[in-house]
């Protein structure tokens, strides 16, 4: 039988990456920390200019977000921190098991700040429920630390799209909590919290024309409305959370929110009520830390209908001439 060129090319491409990825992998462990920290840094700065691409939509986010807050010099400057942020946060998923082997070290290097005490109540008696979180910080960190104190505790993450990374991701991932993929985890997230378990979802994504449009620094965003439906439907506690650095060696401070539903919203009212909630929170943690956030990541590019055009909109020009965001359709 023929073998289809474009198949065993695409095959081979995610061969190549999975090599790379292993490869990284035992050379961050064969470092000490310093050094593997180090070279994470330089690595994140040679990709911010290297990926002319992904550093236009950094800056253009910055931009939006900041705005008269940070002149262009000031932009250029936080979005390579931001780059070696995301390199760092690769090594140290790498490199976690060994530098922090036990709950003895991960107590030692992790605080629990906010409603941390209200959430341990939650677990001590049983209850269930949903830690929205995003895309700031360490995610992965704070997921294995929450494994380490015995919380019952899923995480829904979306698949790569290399298979041989994915299974190599979701095999070492749960190694330290469970995991389930976002295809099926509607159903699964239900049985789930009604089992007594905490499963982290994150919610800081464009949402495409699906998504419910909330303010996120003063610009409306579409945003997954998934975990506010499946809150408000069966009344599912819901918590805030991120894991912000706070030091070299995994040293992170873990900030929870409790969120609390106000009385006579209907269901639609009371999904956006914890949307905006949420994003708020997540504004106020992002400005004490935005070298932490992840602002490659294109979080306005659908838009609202009606919207009017103005700086105020973000252009994402990865490709081509420079073209304004086209809104959701009626």
């Amino acid at each position: 039988m023929a073998t289809n060129p474009a198949s065993f090319l695409r095959r081979l491409r995610w061969r190549a990456e999975y090599a790379g990825v292993r490869g990284a992998e035992l050379m961050f462990l064969i470092l000490p920390p310093a050094a593997a920290t180090a070279l994470a840094r330089g690595l994140g700065r040679l990709w911010y200019h290297l990926d002319r691409s992904r550093r236009r939509t950094m800056l253009e986010n910055l931009r939006v977000a900041m705005g008269d807050g940070l002149d262009d010099r000031g932009r250029r400057a936080l979005a390579r921190r931001a780059s070696e942020h995301a390199f760092t946060l690769l090594s140290e998923i790498m490199t976690r098991r060994r530098d922090i082997p036990n709950l003895r070290t991960f107590r030692r290097r992790t605080r629990m700040l906010g409603d941390g005490e209200a959430l341990r109540a939650d677990i001590r008696e049983g209850k269930g429920g949903i830690l929205l979180t995003a895309h700031l910080g360490n995610w992965e960190t704070a997921g294995a630390y929450l494994a380490h104190e015995r919380v019952p505790f899923t995480a829904i993450a979306r698949a790569v799209p290399n298979p041989y990374v994915q299974a190599h991701l979701m095999g070492s991932r749960s190694q330290d909590f469970d995991v389930q993929e976002k295809r099926g985890a509607v159903q699964h997230t239900v049985d789930a919290v009604r089992a007594g378990r905490w499963v982290a979802m994150l919610g800081d994504q464009n949402a495409g024309g699906h998504g419910l449009f909330v303010p996120f620094f003063g610009l409306d965003a579409s945003t997954y409305p998934l975990p506010a439906t499946l809150a408000v439907r069966h009344g599912f506690r819901v918590y805030f959370a991120a894991a912000l650095r706070r030091g070299p060696g995994h040293r992170y401070d873990i900030l929870v929110r409790r969120y609390v539903t106000p009385e006579g919203l209907d269901h639609r009212a009371a999904e956006r009520h914890l949307l905006v909630a949420y994003h708020a929170a997540l504004e106020a943690w992002i400005r004490e830390a935005p070298e932490q956030y992840f602002w490659m990541h294109r979080r306005w590019k659908t838009r609202p209908k009606g919207e009017v055009a103005g700086p105020h909109v973000p252009v994402y020009d990865h490709r081509g001439p420079r073209k304004r965001p086209k809104p959701v359709r009626a």
